[in-house]
């Protein structure tokens, strides 16, 4: 007779039993109570959840109890019929495209058919999730009966398993503009197209926002035998431990005592984090009471790349180049980790484009003041001063970026102008506007020597940039407007919105809504239009040109009219940030590690300017000097 077999292994030494003890229990029928469908590239995998609970108040060692279906097989050519005993239906429907028949024939049986050409392959196993307990006492079992069905006779590529972390109503941490459910998921995203494009199989617990359980999030590695699970997350510390908190970095979660341990994956995975991000390397953390880590059974990490209340990691991570960056490096670190070597990106010969007028920035009355759209808010000019964030001499770096200035005319003249944590810094002939992250990233204005300090909003914002008689900023990743003397905010667009740029009546931004291509809406909310098809890593516009990396081509440095004519490729490096002045763009350059770069708009002069670092950062163009990585050098 077919029965489901519910078992019990007590510790042997715990209890002081010299034999281990097997109870067979007869039960009602167990629930069958879903389906699990996935669908790669060699095999469909079809998982059929089967359930139980019991009564545990006075149970402590719940994980020896066992659910075991036993079942019955029968192959015949081209058709496989699965029998399976003592069970009861408990869906509500069938997912659609199982490529199961399911029959109840009755006598709480249940009776899964397979008629393909295939029949004679299909792989049928069991895989049990973690037992557990609940905060009601009851014992929760599930065990998996799983349909492995190959699809043609190719190779089978490597399974990767990828968990954005949180989702739905679990936020995650909420710290400067960061909401980490939404950084995960994106991360997430960005990684699995690259696994893609090296050939993997690619599985997300999650692609929107929705909020798996977290064995369910196990389940998926354990049901696929995935390769490798990543759970994908960004780091945080309770309100007391902040100060603290600040001098933490990137860090790696594995399980020492899970059957498949990860230690040395999370070092290879914190080694590509760390060099990727420029962050600070913080000690490697064995979580083995984590669910994630401990009830999947495949190797399996957990990563924080940032500590989001430190505003430098926030500042960082808010820019997309730097979730890509994220995203390449796990790809590297689970490749390096397998013993595979990561293909170089070819290099070709910059392209040969037709010659462009000189990119003559627009005019203060006409639109944004100091050019501080394309500077990203870090430099700026005015009478004779240059403005500029400075990295605070803090070991702790409780304070990342002060407002300094100085006269390049006058010897020893910097002066410091904000002692606060403040970005996005712009400046009108007599006001300083910035987002002052020492005060919840509300707006600020305040005379140009930093005194008369005063807030004009009451909430946050980012990406601030001025035009005309206007602020522009983000909040809530969509576009407001309010006077430049404060008053009421104007919601531009619904759409979500990165990479904001502020250039005469319109603005233009990468939208998230649309997979991050490119669009120009008016100061009023009016002309809304797409101006390309790509997907763009960031972007800057220079009059009626608009430069972006491509991140549909490899990062590649790309030119576009603002009204979407011209699209050409200038050059092949993989580039970050850009900027740009009269005569030349300037970018830096992922394939020559970081460096700045200078270039003509027309893809010729290509130079090598300045060496880069562990990260790509702002350019920062003002009174004929760059600055870059924390350094003036004199435009040539």
């Amino acid at each position: 007779m077919m029965r489901v077999i519910l078992c019990f292994l007590c510790l042997a030494a715990f209890l002081g039993w010299g034999n281990a003890v097997a109870h067979a229990a007869a039960e009602p029928p167990y629930p069958v109570s879903e389906f699990r469908l996935f669908a790669l590239q060699e095999r469909t995998v079809a998982a059929v959840a089967i359930d139980h609970r019991l009564p545990g108040n006075d149970i402590e060692n719940v994980l020896g109890y066992r659910l075991t279906p036993v079942f019955e097989e029968k192959r015949t050519a081209g058709r496989l019929e699965v029998t399976l005993a003592n069970v009861t239906p408990a869906w509500r429907e069938l997912p659609a495209g199982l490529p199961l028949s399911v029959e109840n024939p009755g006598g709480n049986r249940l009776k899964f058919v397979l008629n393909s050409p295939e029949a004679a392959r299909v792989q049928v196993s069991t895989v049990r999730r973690k037992t557990v307990k609940g905060r009601d006492g009851m014992i929760r079992l599930r065990t998996y009966l799983v349909f492995s069905i190959p699809q043609g006779v190719g190779k089978k590529p490597p399974t990767i398993v990828i968990d954005p972390g949180h989702g739905g109503e679990d936020t995650g941490a909420v710290k400067n503009f960061i909401r980490e459910k939404d950084i995960n998921l994106d991360i997430s995203l960005r990684a699995a197209r690259l696994f893609r494009e090296k050939g993997w199989n690619v599985v997300l617990t999650r692609t929107a926002d929705i909020e798996p359980s977290l064995l369910d999030r196990a389940d998926t590695a354990n049901i696929l035998d995935a390769t490798v699970f990543v759970s994908v997350h960004n780091n945080s510390l309770p309100d007391e431990a902040i100060p603290r908190s600040r001098q933490f970095g990137t860090t790696v979660l594995y399980n020492s005592a899970a059957e498949k341990p990860a230690a040395d994956l999370a070092r290879v995975m914190q080694d590509e984090l760390v060099g990727a991000l420029g962050t600070q390397r913080e000690v490697l953390q064995d979580r083995p009471r984590l669910v994630v880590l401990n009830s999947t059974w495949v190797p399996a990490v957990l990563t924080e790349g940032i500590m989001m209340p430190n505003a430098g990691n926030a500042k960082l991570i808010l820019d997309r180049i730097h979730r890509q960056r994220t995203a390449a490096a796990i790809l590297r670190a689970i490749e390096l980790w397998r013993g595979q070597s990561v293909a170089a990106a070819a290099k070709g010969a910059p392209s040969v484009l037709a010659s462009l007028p000189a990119l003559t920035p627009l005019p203060p009355a006409a639109g944004n003041y100091a050019g501080n759209t394309a500077n990203r808010g870090t430099v700026g000019v005015q009478d004779g001063w240059i403005y500029y964030l400075r990295k605070a001499d803090s070991l702790q770096g409780e304070t990342e970026e002060r407002l300094w200035r100085f006269r390049p005319d006058r010897f020893l003249s910097d002066q410091l102008v904000k002692d606060q944590e403040v970005w996005d810094v712009n400046m009108t002939r007599d006001s300083l506007y910035y987002a002052n992250w020492s005060d919840g990233q509300k707006i600020y204005r305040s005379a140009l020597d930093g005194s008369q300090a005063a807030p004009l909003t009451d909430g946050p914002a980012q990406q601030l940039s001025l035009a005309g008689d206007r602020l522009v900023f983000v909040r809530n990743r969509q576009i407001y407007t309010m006077p430049k003397q404060g008053g009421m905010a104007f919601l531009v667009t619904e759409d979500v919105a990165e990479n904001t740029v502020a250039w005469g009546d319109w603005i233009y931004y990468a939208n998230g809504s649309d997979s991050f291509k490119p669009y120009r809406i008016r100061l009023d909310g009016t002309g809304r239009m797409k101006i390309a098809d790509d997907e763009t890593l960031f972007l800057t516009v220079a009059g009626d040109w608009l430069f972006y990396g491509n991140l549909a081509d490899g990062e590649k440095l790309y030119r576009i009219r603002t009204d979407g004519s011209q699209r050409a490729k200038i050059a092949d490096d993989r580039v970050g940030y850009l900027n740009f002045d009269a005569n030349f763009l300037y970018y830096t350059s992922t394939s020559v590690g970081n460096a700045l770069f200078r270039i003509k708009p027309d893809g010729s002069g290509r130079l090598k300017l300045m060496d880069g670092g562990p990260a790509p950062g702002p350019i920062g163009i003002a009174g004929g000097k760059i600055y870059y990585r924390g350094l003036f050098e004199d435009l040539k």
